[in-house]
């Protein structure tokens, strides 16, 4: 089970209000406060893929601007890193272990290039 928490901001002429009771239709999600322009989420998942679809359902809702990411909590983390190398959606290079971070040039994509 995966935990997080969000802040979720509303377009201009959105009521808070409004725009959280979308929010609270979406399954998973529960609205914690809205107010100003703001409103903070708790989602609950299955797992970090459960997780990643909710947080692109709330930034699909009618009347958000955006949202940030505030807390996250994995209970099966291993799991969760193991299904993400599997899924090759993340560089070799960042997996392998003899690879010192200091190495790992960045030019705006992730790559498999070290110094």
């Amino acid at each position: 089970m995966n935990i997080s928490s969000a802040i979720v901001y509303t377009k201009d002429g959105n009521e808070a209000a409004e725009v959280a009771k979308r929010i609270e239709q979406v399954k998973g999600c529960e609205v914690i406060a809205a107010q100003d322009g703001k409103i903070v989420v708790v989602m609950s998942a299955e797992n970090l893929d459960g997780e990643i679809e909710l947080f692109k359902a709330l930034e699909g809702v009618e009347g958000v601007a955006g949202a940030a990411m505030i807390y996250s909590y994995q209970e099966d983390l291993q799991q969760d890193i193991e299904s993400i190398k599997k899924s090759g959606k993340i560089s070799e290079i960042l997996l392998d272990e003899n690879v010192d971070a200091k190495n790992i040039v960045y030019n705006g994509h992730v790559g498999d290039r070290v110094k």
